[in-house]
This record gives C-alpha cells, structure tokens and sequence, in this order.
C-alpha cells in the first residue's frame, strides 16, 4: 500500500514531489533451511515455528512471508520433502551448504545467524520480525488457483504482476515457490527421524525454475506481469520428487524480487516479498458468508476439524463427495450465528484418499479439499 497522506504533504512542504516519493510496505521474508533428519532443526523449530505462525505467516495483512527448504543434512539424508529447488537455493547462497550445517535462515536474504548450524535464539528473530519492515519501491500481486484433475492431481495457474514506484536498473530475479502450509511426518521411511513431526510453508516446486526469471529493469507505474502454470501430484512423496504431501490448496504462493547484483548473504537484497493464498477456480460458487475457512488436521485420520467466520447468522450444512462428485457424507444444516464457528467432521468411516468438503449455506458454498489418511 502506498505511503500515508502526512507523508505526501509533508514531502509537498518540503518541495518533493510526493508521486516520484511514493512507496509501497514491505513485507519481511524468512528463508530457512532445515530437514527432518536433523536433531538441531527440530530443537530450532521447536520455537521458530509458534513464533512464525504466531505473527500469522503468509496470512493477509501479516507483513510476514515464511518459505522453508527441506534439505539432504546430514549427508546422505532421507528428507522426503528434499528435492533440486531447495538444494539450488543453498547454493545461491553457500556453496557446500553441508559445511555450514543446518538450521539456517536469511531474513530478506541476510545472513542471521549468530553461529554455523543455527545458533540465533528466539529473542534475536523476535527482534529481527520486529525491524525488518519499512518500505519497497514495489508492489506484489496476483494469483494462485488450485483446480483437482484426477483422484491425485491438480493443475496450478499463477499469475504474478509487479509494479514499481520508481525506476529501477539491475540484476534483478522474481522467485516464485509453490509451499504447503502443514503436514505430517512421523514415518522413518519418509527420512522422520527426529521429535519433530508437524512441517510449515514447506517449498514444493519453485517457477520456472530456483533461479527465478530475470528481470533487468522496471519502469516506474509499469507493472509486468508473469504467469505459470503446471500439474502436480498428491500423496506418496518421495525424496528428489516434487509431490505434495496432502493438497496445494491449503498453501500459499511465496514470491519475492532479489537484487542479484548485490552481495550475498551479507546484504539484505530482497525488495520485495508476498504470500498469495491459493483460491478454487472462478466458477465455483463461494460467498463472502464465509471467511477464513480452514481444516486440520489434513491429512485427516479420525476426524478433521472445520473453522470459519460467518459474515452473518445462517443455517450451515456440511455435504463430503469425493473427487467425481459423489456425495460420501453430509452433516444437516444447523443454525450457526455470526463470527468464528468449529464444527467437527468424522473421518473415521471414510477410505483413505482425497474429498471435497462443501460447506453450504442459503447464498451459496465454500470448498476445500481434504486427504484421509489412515
């Protein structure tokens, strides 16, 4: 969003232009790199993740961006979650990351850490949230739709645009990362190997590539804008793989603007960072009744959990089908009044695999998707 009013006036008394000064809020971006065979990352995350999802990463309005890259540490590792992207974005920033060990994070990719292999504590990344902030010379937006294919696939369609406030002249890379919001690894044949079992904004696939697309110039007030699109897959992640533990609909889009031109590690040189929440395709019914509609834990074992918001007092009925439109198990519509509301769906009867879960009102429907697995 733009500078407040009381700027642009006093810029005016001050005899600048307030349109050639106008600026956009930065978002802070934290990379970490960490694995699920690494006894130090679970100590780490122990606290990094509360503190993360706390401030309500890659939520709207946050001004916080999370992307974390699972790696192959320590040699020769068994991360199912490890694959080229994430080992292409070590080595932009440490050739041999392996000698540095991990966990490690960059905050607008600075280098932060007090100690090779993780050695910052809670109260430096406190501080480091609380002074990364300020104001960017461009702005993020686009789209991320999510559109089920088959049983145990999706189609992806993004749409990224940038807009500048000023002129801008470099070696500049528009990194887009495709991240899972939350799952489950307890199993030692997925590389679970330590007490941590629950992973967020885990990278999945980056677009079109780790390196990004290169962008030389901007124009000032002249957005550009970028689009991708591609197919994955659900369920039985393996190692190097770039498939999705649960569904891509819960994730966001992580996006950022590096400087390459400046140095690495050492400085903060991303411009810019944005979360894009995944939406459902255009030509499914959803209303503003509902907001904030989430389900957890997915996978689902016994049961899963619904929360939402209600803009207003209605009935509300829950309708499950599977992915070919079969109606596998309906809850009756119930009064709900207006504000957050949890209603409890069993999950216990139903097969292992993927389902849509409607959730129904009088003006229409919100969909998610939700994986069982037993």
């Amino acid at each position: 969003m733009k500078r407040p009013l009381l700027f642009m006036l006093l810029a005016a008394g001050l005899g600048i232009s307030a349109e050639a000064e106008a600026q956009y809020t930065k978002n802070c971006l934290i990379e970490e790199f960490t694995s699920s065979t690494c006894p130090p990352c679970a100590g780490m995350n122990s606290w990094l993740d509360p503190l993360l999802n706390g401030r309500s990463a890659n939520k709207p309005g946050s001004g916080l961006v999370v992307v974390k890259y699972q790696m192959n540490f320590p040699a020769p590792g068994s991360d199912a979650s490890y694959n080229a992207a994430g080992q292409a974005r070590a080595s932009h920033y440490i050739a041999g990351m392996s000698r540095w060990g991990i966990p490690l994070h960059f905050t607008n990719g600075k280098y932060k850490d007090t100690l090779m292999g993780g050695g910052t504590n809670l109260n430096v990344v406190t501080n480091e949230l609380n002074n990364c902030g300020g104001t960017s010379d461009l702005e993020i937006t686009g789209s991320y739709v999510v559109k089920p294919i088959g049983p145990n696939k999706d189609s992806l369609y993004i749409t990224i645009t940038v807009t500048p406030s000023a002129d801008l002249t470099g070696n500049f890379r528009l990194l887009v990362a495709a991240t899972e919001e939350h799952y489950i690894n307890d199993k030692v044949a997925t590389g679970h190997t330590t007490p941590q079992t629950d992973y967020y904004h885990v990278m999945r696939k980056m677009y079109p590539s780790a390196n990004g697309t290169q962008i030389s110039s901007f124009t000032k007030d002249q957005p550009q804008t970028f689009t991708f699109a591609d197919e994955v897959e659900v369920g039985n992640v393996t190692k190097g793989s770039y498939k999705w533990w649960s569904n891509p609909f819960s994730g966001s889009l992580v996006v950022f603007v590096s400087d390459w031109s400046k140095p690495v590690r050492s400085e903060a040189n991303v411009l810019q960072a944005a979360a894009i929440p995944a939406q459902w395709p255009a030509n499914v019914n959803e209303v503003s009744q509902f907001q904030n509609f989430r389900m957890f834990p997915n996978p689902a074992t016994n049961q899963a959990v619904m929360v939402f918001n209600q803009a207003r007092p209605a009935d509300v009925a829950v309708r499950v089908t599977d992915l070919v439109g079969r109606v596998v198990y309906q809850l009756p519509a119930q009064p709900l009044s207006q504000g957050a509301s949890r209603i409890v769906l069993p999950t216990d009867q139903l097969p292992n695999g993927h389902y849509l879960v409607h959730l129904l009102s009088e003006e229409g429907d919100m969909v998610q998707r939700l994986t069982v697995s037993k």
